[in-house]
């Protein structure tokens, strides 16, 4: 990234998106685990909104592997645009299976409801019974 991106990339974007925590450029996945809360959060909203197959891998290590939860919330968030990707539904399967669904609520049941994995009732029994 030259410098004039640096110093200007966030204010460009800014004036044509009105995100504050967009970079003109993404980062490579290799990259994505360094990058601040913010920022990651950030890639995670554009590729995800996105829905292109490209950018699982990012949606992918959010869910599983950040620290932060709020990153896994807005991955969860936009996953079901990703429902043609064969490895989605595995996936939150086997984390709903295995008992840790519980600290991803409600987003992780919006995910289930939203790829057809649990019924809209069972949604809302989650929901209602989590209160």
């Amino acid at each position: 990234m030259c410098i004039f991106d640096k110093i200007f990339g966030r204010h460009v974007k800014k004036q044509t998106s009105g995100h504050t925590n967009e970079k003109k450029t993404l980062p490579t996945f290799d990259e994505f685990p360094n990058l601040s809360t913010t920022d990651r959060m950030g890639v995670i909203m554009a590729v995800g909104d996105s829905g292109k197959s490209d950018y699982f891998p990012f949606l992918k290590y959010a869910i599983l592997n950040d620290a932060d939860p709020n990153v896994k919330f807005a991955a969860l968030k936009r996953i079901h645009l990703f429902k043609d990707n064969a490895e989605v539904v595995p996936m939150l399967t086997e984390i709903k299976n295995n008992g840790g669904r519980q600290k991803f609520e409600p987003y992780f049941s919006m995910a289930l409801s939203r790829l057809g994995i649990i019924t809209m009732k069972e949604f809302e029994d989650t929901i209602n019974n989590a209160k």
